[in-house]
């Protein structure tokens, strides 16, 4: 049985011959643009025809000073259950910002981002914020630790963009909203759905912001740790990396920041990544598309970040600066209520769901998709070193040939 030593030291080896092998693939140039994409789709195990139908249905609504909120349930898949609070101005039809949750406890009533859509819908823009797959009021379906999607032949990750692609399906065909100025916003887990669904919806967004992740998928398959789940990329490394992803955004309006103090991602992986990207924007002839900050603090969204957020959405979505007034903290407001009282009996977990999508298959690790001969020690690993190991295989992995190209996105229901 090899060492811990020699195990972790031919894993490094691998990392290094996969990104020895990265495809040259410019943003800027329509075909390879169009094979990021490909190969992003693939990375997440997503199928056109898995993309969902939403069925939201409003479980009341309140008043606020200047706008309202509607709590929304809603299915996508059959079984598949979810809430959402919807950040209304007055008026309309406005434009709207899809606010992707992270890991910020709660999901949605997050703090953070109901002060976000009570910011931009005081401004005069409405704003989505959903619980993702297994989190918020979803926490009965499983998130951090789901091994049974992949046994499935799915990804976590894939799965939250498909139903975030249904969003931006159901967004577009709402007389309330103005099809052609819909952005989207999210910080680090929320970053990682920001910078996926942004580049893979059939329209483009009108702009795009992404903070708390744009880093190198190579750092971060090599973290030493076990990662929630939804972090896991199936054969990204040596196949992509998030500068190529965002480029394919260009000429949109981009905004990537973070904070200076982030013990997350460093600020040399940030400041690599930023420029890479403007380098794709200058490429395509649309330079002054593209903002990039550092704000002091940490990981999460403050008050000058959600501040930044609320003008760059002024500016980019309704051609206007930041109203004087319109930007308050902290919040007067009440907090939003949950969605559902108890949550349904029958709701599928995210396991079940990747299985009725997906083929049969179970798990109870990682490790057991993904098995690989070592101590079971930990030393200065966190987390079970198999389990780690098996992330670094789906990061590395071949990604499967039989599964369906990633062509035009059509929202519709798997079971049509």
């Amino acid at each position: 049985m090899p060492s811990l030593y020699e195990t972790l030291r031919q894993w490094d080896l691998r990392f290094a011959n996969a990104m020895a092998s990265l495809p040259e693939r410019r943003p800027w140039v329509a075909a390879e643009r169009a094979s990021i994409r490909e190969a992003a789709a693939r990375s997440l195990r997503l199928r056109n025809e898995w993309i969902p139908q939403l069925h939201p249905q409003s479980a009341g609504t309140t008043l606020h000073n200047g706008f309202r909120i509607e709590k929304l349930r809603f299915t996508s898949w059959p079984g598949c259950h979810g809430a959402a609070h919807l950040y209304l101005p007055e008026g309309g039809p406005s434009p709207l910002v899809l606010i992707a949750c992270g890991h910020g406890p709660g999901g949605k009533q997050n703090r953070g981002y109901q002060l976000m859509g009570e910011h931009l819908a005081r401004s005069g823009i409405a704003a989505l914020v959903s619980d993702n797959i297994g989190q918020g009021e979803r926490a009965p379906m499983g998130h951090q630790k789901v091994p049974g999607v992949f046994a499935a032949g799915l990804t976590l990750q894939g799965l939250i963009v498909m139903e975030t692609l249904a969003w931006l399906h159901w967004a577009r065909a709402q007389p309330q909203f103005d099809a052609a100025r819909i952005g989207m916003a999210g910080n680090s887990g929320g970053g990682t759905l920001t910078l996926f669904t942004s580049a893979l919806c059939e329209e483009p967004l009108a702009a795009v912001a992404c903070s708390g992740y744009p880093s190198t998928f190579e750092f971060i398959a090599r973290k030493e740790k076990e990662h929630c789940h939804c972090n896991l990329l199936e054969g990204i490394v040596g196949e992509l990396e998030m500068w190529q992803i965002l480029g394919t955004l260009a000429p949109r309006p981009l905004f990537l920041f973070q904070g200076s103090e982030d013990p997350l991602f460093p600020i040399d992986l940030f400041r690599q990544t930023a420029a890479r990207t403007a380098d794709a924007y200058f490429e395509a002839g649309s330079p002054e598309t593209l903002r990039t900050a550092l704000f002091e603090g940490g990981h999460p969204w403050d008050g000058p970040r959600r501040q930044a957020l609320t003008s760059f959405f002024c500016e980019t979505l309704l051609g206007t600066p930041l109203r004087e007034g319109a930007f308050c903290e902290p919040s007067p407001e009440p907090p939003a209520d949950p969605c559902f009282t108890e949550w349904p009996a029958q709701a599928l977990t995210a396991e079940a769901l990747a299985s009725q999508l997906g083929q049969p298959g179970t798990a109870n690790r990682l490790s057991d998709l993904y098995p690989s001969h070592l101590l079971g020690e930990n030393r200065l690993l966190r987390g079970d070193p198999a389990e780690i190991c098996a992330q670094f295989a789906i990061f590395l992995g071949k990604i499967s040939q039989n599964r369906a190209p990633f062509g035009k996105l059509r929202a519709h229901s798997c079971h049509e």
